[in-house]
């Protein structure tokens, strides 16, 4: 169906879109986020070591006897005498 005699008009498009792009620049810099971390860890890890070796942990009591008996106090109730609701008759 297309006539092979006939002009071709190319009509012209709108330019294309210009989509924005993010452009990192790095300085050489690192961030401190590996430092923070490792200094945490040791913080942690001497924090541990110093309860081990000052003996606070891993160490059973030196006294095992401990009384965990609690005397309840006696409570006094009055006598109350309330009489049970009676049943309905069944309507069915």
């Amino acid at each position: 169906m297309t006539d092979p005699d006939r002009e071709r008009i190319v009509v012209e498009e709108t330019p294309p879109r210009v989509e924005r792009e993010t452009t990192v620049i790095s300085t050489g810099e690192r961030g401190s986020g590996g430092t923070v971390a490792a200094v945490l860890v040791l913080l942690v890890l001497a924090v541990l070591a110093f309860l081990y070796f000052g003996g606070y942990l891993g160490q059973a009591a030196d006294e095992t006897n401990i009384n965990v008996n609690v005397d309840a106090p006696e409570v006094d109730l009055p006598d109350v005498d309330i009489p049970a609701p009676s049943q309905p008759a069944n309507s069915s």
